[in-house]
């Protein structure tokens, strides 16, 4: 069993080899994109331990990923801040695609959750849990445990979101718990597998929660919860995919190797860039020039740099490379970016994470 891609993520939050899960390990189109603007900042190491570490997420100061370095798949964390590290779960089954929330607990006080899939119910099958952990308070805790296969969850204060199915061949189904009621709700479906995002916006005079996904073959659709109905973000003859979504900004793949955006306030539709998996925080877009080809892609170019722009001066586009390394599936949280570099091939004992502070 390796790494499924998060929105990584989705949200990549990202990843890597093998069987059933990691069916659409990659799937992703790709080129490199036009000219860049502003001096890159130099990055620094996350985590680079022995056995490889891949798909990050991060909130505030706290970085999640996938970590193999006791030869079984584990999550994995470090606070930039406090420059501590967690070991978040190290059951002995495996766990994959984390994702992390920050929460204000009290008056200065900051905690963070994770949450991620787990097979420990289901040794030798196919089926999959959500788990999660507070990773502050120290207390871990079950999501969503059925016979069912589970991908990408997504966390933002109390809501929890994920895609799941009875088949690993889909179709799919995307799913919702308020962990404060403990109520779970179906949300849409779709026929490929794809991250889901979600993220608090202003509608009218309401506050509520928006869940991004991919339906029907290739769209991008989203709900608000707790009691919204479907509604249409994008509906192309080009396949759409790994939507992800800050506020009103809702940005995708879409192939061709586009990064697309649509603000849900206003309407308006704009091409961000040239390149594949792409996350958003306020006004910031990132993403990854190692995508290639069709609608579902297992390979990457090689040397592929991260990019990101600030939508509202799009010509400003910072470019973040390394030397010798591909550099794959970015995350951000306010103007911190975080990613994984390694060979093309993403072989899992190579890759490791990295950051930077940007401009």
């Amino acid at each position: 069993m390796g790494l499924v891609p998060s929105r990584g993520r989705g949200r990549d939050h990202a990843p890597l080899i093998v069987p059933a899960l990691t069916l659409l390990i990659a799937l992703l189109a790709a080129a490199l994109p036009a000219a860049a603007a502003a001096s890159a900042p130099k990055p620094f190491v996350v985590c680079d331990r022995y056995g490889g570490q891949a798909g990050p997420d991060i909130a505030g100061s706290m970085v999640v990923w996938t970590d193999n370095r006791r030869g079984s798949l584990d999550i994995f964390g470090r606070d930039l801040v406090a420059r501590k590290d967690y070991a978040i779960c190290t059951d002995k089954a495996q766990q994959d695609n984390p994702s992390v929330t920050r929460r204000v607990t009290g008056p200065g006080r900051i905690g963070y959750v994770a949450v991620w899939v787990d097979r420990r119910n289901h040794p030798g099958g196919l089926a999959t849990d959500i788990y999660g952990r507070d990773i502050t308070a120290g207390r871990e805790f079950v999501v969503s445990r059925s016979a069912t296969v589970k991908w990408y969850p997504e966390i933002l204060d109390d809501w929890v979101v994920w895609t799941e199915a009875d088949d690993p061949a889909g179709p799919y189904r995307i799913k919702a718990r308020d962990l404060r009621t403990k109520k779970t709700r179906l949300v849409g479906s779709g026929k490929v597998l794809s991250p889901v995002a979600i993220d608090s916006r202003r509608v009218g005079a309401r506050t509520v929660y928006t869940v991004v996904y991919t339906s029907g073959k290739g769209d991008i659709s989203a709900c608000d919860l707790p009691d919204g109905k479907p509604f249409v973000v994008s509906r192309r003859a080009t396949f759409e995919w790994m939507p992800d979504i800050s506020r009103n900004r809702v940005v995708w793949w879409e192939s061709g190797g586009r990064i697309m955006l649509r603000d849900l306030r206003t309407g308006r539709r704009m091409l961000v860039g040239k390149g594949a998996r792409p996350r958003i925080h306020g006004a910031l877009v990132a993403w990854d020039g190692g995508g290639h080809g069709g609608e579902y892609v297992i390979s990457y170019v090689k040397g592929a740099r991260i990019r990101v722009c600030d939508v509202r001066r799009k010509n400003a586009v910072v470019v973040i490379g390394q030397k010798d390394l591909t550099c794959l599936f970015p995350a951000l949280s306010g103007r911190r970016v975080v990613w994984e570099s390694g060979p093309a091939r993403r072989v899992l004992t190579h890759v490791h994470i990295y950051g930077a502070n940007l401009p």
